[in-house]
């Protein structure tokens, strides 16, 4: 989910059966952080299936992400944490926040490759439902055609 739509685990544990709408390919997200709600596109065919498969599974108000009476936190704890630490944790200390791989990461990687693939950085900001410019910024040094248009438009003899 992460990876295709940039949200939080936060937001992704409180996803309910209404809020996915197959129609239009959209989803919607609650940001506990900035407390509003915004849209993820749903344009992953894998994740529209397993969206799919999983709302006809659903009652009206049930979360998207309940495992019974597990929390989604102890899941990630439990299933997801350790995937990560086998493929890029190996060696490192649990506290190195700089360089561990942890699934906040995966939202990390969805904004990266936004910028990558030349995705302007208030469209970045708009799709992470980013409360300043600012938080988007760290991700602008990885648009490799930056400023290019800007630079060919000068003259300067």
């Amino acid at each position: 989910m992460a990876l295709n739509t940039g949200c939080r685990v936060s937001s992704a544990r409180l996803i309910k059966r209404q809020d996915i709408d197959l129609v239009n390919k959209l989803i919607t997200l609650k940001d506990t952080k900035n407390d509003n709600t915004y849209r993820g596109f749903i344009e992953n065919e894998e994740l529209f299936t397993i969206l799919s498969r999983r709302k006809r599974e659903l009652k009206t108000n049930e979360f998207l992400l309940s495992y019974g009476y597990k929390d989604i936190k102890d899941i990630i704890k439990q299933k997801l944490q350790p995937i990560l630490n086998n493929l890029f944790n190996e060696g490192l200390e649990t506290n190195d926040r700089k360089n561990r791989t942890v699934p906040h990461t995966l939202r990390h990687t969805f904004a990266s490759h936004l910028a990558i693939n030349g995705v302007s950085i208030f469209k970045i900001k708009e799709l992470m439902n980013h409360k300043t410019i600012e938080m988007t910024m760290r991700y602008a040094k990885l648009s490799p055609e930056a400023g290019r248009e800007e630079v060919k438009g000068l003259s300067f003899c």
